[in-house]
């Protein structure tokens, strides 16, 4: 009684501390936790609520003090158990949930709650083996619960899974789990549908699909019962993966049947038909009740019956799309004697008369058009077109009755794009198409007038087609007037539907062609990209960010993806423990390998060093400033230091098809998505190198201003930091070597797929030799301190070398130059200058910091020669070693080049030099003269204006922020 009246105080205690953390109100929290503490100094729940009140205040030194203190006593009650997990979780400390959780263990070895606990920490981590252990004590407490048992056999199926071993996964964990499965089936003691699944998921990895059909067919398929038709489809699975075609062919009909729609089951039955009719099998007996079709005539005319069944009030596509598949999947296995499949060409034409005016038509038809010939497939597109009403009489525009009228004309469009007859077109008559489009979208909008805000309108893919179109005009004309129009169209087209994301993903790619990034930042904000989009939309702007020289930006995106995928880990923990404790165990390897496909992110790893990159060259005026945020990084330079990127482990999550474009891509799309991986993968290495060489080289400089430390390292068992610097110069050197060879010519990508990165323009200009001289230039002075400076031959070298400021102010010439250029009398934007300023701008900010650590490491040695030359007794003291003053000389170069580099980015600013950007107006167009579209240009080439005024500012105060930097590097 004394206990319980005990536990209730406690609780009315800490009441007003749980009220205040729920409503947000942390100070609050705290100064009831003191009262609390007041009354009961050894509280340790009213501790630990106080811990976390002042984590969530941002005092995490305090919080962690107290958090050590009561981890260290091993508590044991619940609350305060609970309230030190949520501490932890907070601040990402995972295996401190699991060490807590495990003392308590020990001290309360009978407590269901506490091993419960323990091996949902140890799910957080994926430490499997650990897992089993706990539900094993969990099952032993408890032998009469299930669950406890399967989470058991699911930590060995998941240790089978993460192991290296194939044999060790298939010759002892699997066969583990089978036996602990079956050992309860023979005892008859499985209840739930959840231990059926659990018993078929390690059947079907160990390859068993005889056993697993015997379980589905058999008393414990009863039990799956939460989806319509499982047992008739995984049974078909089951018989396809025996080879047993036959019987996998009768199911399959069966499901079609109930379900004539269902695509996955019409490509499984065509296959199965083309495998038994392969294998000339017959059945044994006359054939009457076999419901298998073992001929390719049984399988078009159940395709027959199937359309003449379906053919009510609302079509299914399903079966017609079937007798093309059909004849696509035999020309593909090699053509059988077949009757009554029909021609492609008549059933593509049937198709359009059925489904024409269906938006997912166009998507359908391309899929079968390879099977006609070209002289065909111009005939299909003729006899499309014919049926359609285009023109009046006298060559005006007929304009669509109906919305089904216009998605038919959409379709014949897209198809004939798709199949290259625009490709033949004249720039002169694309320009036409292209304006023919904008008036049937304008006239198409009517149609939509009622739709939503939220809904996409229904004439936008002319939109999209004329934007398309004009860009084409463009590439082959390159006259940016063409770019400027589709800019303004598409983004009329934005303005009239902003729920269309495809309006905004051009005009993205199209800015950034012109250089500007500005308008870019907006568009991609009202893309309202979250959660996982984060990863397979980021690159859509990641790499025009730095490159177009808006900084700040780059920064604010860079923070909001990394936010993502550090969120994301602790989220897809927590979606693992609810399968777990639900027993939904397939969810548990895609909830692993989304996990782990996030972890080994491209776009993951190059927001984590792109971040850091940019952090060290904004956030720093002076070398202190930069000591500090190395510090604060906690960059570690060795082999496998952070920020580790497994570059063998990285995946490519970018989602490459978000911009339709209805063609057939001139070049191989999957030879450019993987090249563009490739060239992605080594541009991050770059830049993973120069980081981790900056972290090495700030260090270097902080060891050698610090003779304690460095006396102290002598001894160290790890590696010297002068020893890893001069590995890590030697791994970019190599890299680059390799990299020259592949990646030295930019490739042309599609402008609607991947973007370029700027290892081209970094490899053929040569800005790795800043680096690599810079490396050599600080490895060169670490070596002289223990040289005597006077007599020496270092006196002789020239060193440090004015080899960097030299190339730096080589580069300038070749990039500064005018925003506007001017051919043939036509005025282009010339972007290539904002990018390869940014890239100098960039170098010069890394040849800064390590010009600080050339600092850090004479400024001991000038204070000793100082102090010796007072000792010296003679009139005239020794002369000053050269070193010195070429360091003085090198910090003079640098100074020169960064104003001339000032002044080329000033001219970058076009209302500071006055250029007129309406030169780029659309004086040649026909439907420029409606005075929206006047207002829509005239707001597209401010916006184009701002941006570089923004470029400018942005790229001029980082040099500015340079020219402090190296005026504080006085010996």
């Amino acid at each position: 009684m004394a206990s319980g009246s005990h536990v209730d105080v406690n609780e009315r205690r800490l009441r007003p501390i749980y009220d205040c953390l729920d409503n947000g109100n942390n100070k609050k929290a705290i100064q009831e936790a003191e009262k609390a503490l007041k009354k009961h100094k050894d509280f340790q729940c009213a501790k630990v609520l106080k811990a976390l009140a002042l984590l969530r205040l941002g005092r995490h030194d305090e919080s962690s003090v107290i958090l050590d203190e009561i981890h260290s006593q091993h508590p044991t009650d619940e609350a305060t158990l609970q309230a030190m997990a949520i501490c932890y979780r907070e601040v990402y400390k995972l295996e401190a949930i699991a060490d807590l959780y495990e003392n308590a263990r020990k001290n309360c070895p009978d407590n269901e709650d506490i091993l419960s606990a323990l091996f949902m920490a140890y799910v957080r981590l994926g430490d499997y083996k650990k897992q089993q252990q706990t539900a094993m004590l969990l099952h032993r407490l408890q032998p009469n619960k299930n669950p406890c048992y399967f989470w058991a056999v699911m930590s060995i199926v998941m240790q089978s899974q993460s192991s290296d071993d194939e044999k060790l996964a298939k010759g002892m964990f699997l066969p583990l789990a089978e036996r602990m499965v079956k050992k309860y089936v023979d005892e008859k003691k499985i209840n739930a549908e959840e231990e059926v699944q659990m018993y078929l998921i390690i059947l079907n990895l160990m390859g068993k699909w005889k056993e697993a059909y015997e379980v589905v067919t058999g008393p414990l398929g009863e039990k799956l019962t939460s989806e319509t038709f499982y047992k008739e489809r995984k049974a078909a699975e089951l018989f396809s993966k025996m080879n047993n075609w036959p019987e996998a062919n009768a199911k399959f009909k069966f499901l079609l049947k109930e379900n004539p729609d269902h695509w996955q089951y019409w490509k499984d039955y065509i296959s199965s038909c083309i495998k038994i009719a392969k294998s000339n099998w017959q059945p044994q007996d006359d054939g009457n009740n076999c419901e298998t079709d073992y001929t390719i005539d049984m399988a078009s005319l159940f395709m027959d019956q199937t359309i003449s069944v379906c053919s009510g009030d609302r079509l299914l596509r399903g079966p017609y799309l079937a007798q093309l598949e059909l004849i696509k999947a035999l020309r593909e296995t090699g053509d059988l004697s077949v009757k009554n499949l029909g021609s492609p060409l008549t059933l593509l034409q049937d198709y359009f008369k059925l489904f024409g005016d269906k938006n997912c038509c166009y998507e359908d038809m391309k899929l079968f058009t390879n099977l006609i010939s070209k002289p065909q497939q111009k005939d299909l597109i003729d006899s499309f077109t014919k049926t359609l009403e285009l023109h009046n009489s006298d060559g005006s525009i007929f304009f669509a009755p109906d919305v089904k009228a216009m998605q038919r004309h959409l379709t014949v469009m897209q198809l004939a794009r798709y199949l290259g007859i625009q490709d033949s077109m004249s720039v002169e008559e694309k320009i036409s198409l292209a304006r023919e489009c904008i008036q049937r979208y304008q006239h198409g909008l009517e149609f939509g007038k009622d739709l939503l805000i939220t809904d996409i309108q229904l004439s936008d893919n002319f939109m999209l087609m004329a934007a398309h179109l004009l860009e084409e005009a463009w590439e082959e004309t390159e006259s940016q007037q063409h770019l400027v129009e589709a800019i303004v169209h598409l983004q009329k087209g934005s303005k009239n539907c902003p729920a269309n994301f495809q309006f905004k993903v051009m005009l993205i790619h199209l800015f950034s062609v012109l250089g500007a990034y500005g308008p870019c930042q907006q568009l991609y904000d009202s893309l309202e990209v979250k959660h996982i989009m984060n990863d397979t939309l980021g690159y859509i702007i990641s790499n025009h960010m730095v490159r177009l020289g808006h900084f700040a930006a780059a920064g604010a995106n860079y923070g909001s993806m990394l936010k993502f995928f550090a969120v994301n880990h602790k989220e897809t923990a927590e979606y693992l423990i609810a399968a777990y404790k639900y027993g939904s165990f397939n969810k548990i390897f895609e909830f692993v390998r989304f996990r782990e496909k996030l972890q080994n992110s491209l776009q993951y790893a190059c927001a984590k060093v792109e971040s850091m990159l940019l952090d060290l060259m904004l956030e720093t005026s002076h070398h202190q400033s930069v000591e500090q945020m190395v510090t604060h990084m906690e960059i570690d330079p060795s082999e496998d230091g952070a920020p580790a990127v497994e570059f063998g482990k990285l995946c490519d999550n970018r989602d490459l098809r978000i911009l339709e474009a209805w063609e057939k891509e001139t070049y191989d799309t999957k030879a450019a998505s993987d090249f563009s991986f490739q060239e992605e993968k080594a541009w991050l290495r770059i830049r993973s190198l120069t980081l981790r060489i900056l972290a090495c080289a700030v260090s270097l400089g902080q060891q050698v201003s610090n003779s304690k430390a460095l006396r102290n390292g002598v001894g160290s068992e790890k590696k010297a930091l002068n020893e890893i610097l001069e590995s890590l110069g030697k791994e970019l050197s190599e890299h680059i070597q390799e990299y020259e060879k592949k990646f030295n010519v930019a490739y042309k990508y599609s402008l609607r797929g991947p973007s370029p990165t700027r290892i081209a323009k970094y490899l053929s200009d040569g800005h790795h030799q800043v680096i690599c001289s810079m490396i050599e230039t600080i490895l060169h002075l670490f070596k002289m301190q223990s040289e005597d400076l006077e007599g020496s031959e270092n006196e002789k070298q020239e060193s440090p070398s004015q080899k960097v400021p030299e190339i730096l102010a080589g580069l300038l010439v070749k990039y500064k130059g005018s925003l506007l250029f001017e051919t043939d009398g036509k005025k282009s934007i010339n972007a290539a200058v904002i990018e390869n300023l940014s890239l100098l701008a960039e170098t010069m900010s890394h040849s800064a910091i390590l010009t600080g650590v050339c600092h850090r490491i004479l400024k001991p040695l000038k204070t000793s020669w100082n102090k010796r030359c007072r000792k010296m007794k003679a009139e005239t003291p020794p002369p000053q070693p050269a070193v010195f003053s070429n360091f003085t000389k090198l910090i003079a170069s640098f100074d020169a080049c960064a104003k001339d580099m000032h002044v080329a980015t000033r001219d970058l600013d076009p209302v500071l030099l006055s250029i007129d950007l309406s030169s780029l107006s659309l004086d040649e167009s026909e439907e420029s003269d409606s005075l929206q579209d006047a207002m829509i240009q005239t707001d597209v080439l401010k916006n184009i204006e701002s941006s570089y005024q923004t470029t400018s500012r942005e790229v001029c105060e980082l040099i500015h922020n340079k020219l402090q930097y190296f005026n504080s590097l006085k010996l």
